[in-house]
C-alpha cells in the first residue's frame, strides 16, 4: 500500500498528531520492514529517485566495465555472450532506453 501510495505522490512529510513522521509510527508497530523501506526513499529524496536507482549503478557499471576489464578486475565471459553485446556494444543511448523500461522490485 506504501509503494502504491508513494508512487502516487504521497509525501513523506506529514506528521501525526503526536509530531511523529510515517517512519517514526511503523517503527512505534515495530513494523521494521516498512520502516526501512521509508527510510531508504526518504534517503534516496523521493520515490521517483529511489525506483530509478538501481538502473543508475547498472547504468554506472556499465560505464566502468571497459577499465574494469582493462585492469584485470571483470573478466570477459566466454559462456554469456549476451551480457557482453549487452554491456560493451550497444551505443550508450540505447542502453539508456532500454534501462527505462527494465524493472527491479523497486518499480511499483
Amino acid at each position: 500500500m506504501c509503494k502504491l501510495l508513494l508512487s502516487r505522490g504521497a509525501s513523506l512529510d506529514p506528521r501525526a498528531n503526536d509530531g511523529n513522521d510515517p517512519e517514526a509510527v511503523a517503527r512505534y508497530y515495530c513494523n521494521t520492514t516498512l520502516a526501512n523501506f521509508l527510510a531508504a526513499v526518504r534517503a534516496a529524496g523521493g520515490w521517483q529517485p529511489y525506483v530509478d536507482a538501481p538502473r543508475k549503478e547498472l547504468l554506472a557499471l556499465r560505464q566502468r566495465l571497459p577499465a574494469l576489464r582493462d585492469r584485470g578486475r571483470a573478466a570477459p565471459s566466454s559462456s554469456v555472450r549476451a551480457h557482453e553485446r549487452l554491456f560493451l556494444k550497444t551505443p550508450d543511448d540505447v542502453f539508456s532506453h532500454v534501462l527505462t523500461f527494465w524493472r527491479s522490485d523497486r518499480d511499483d
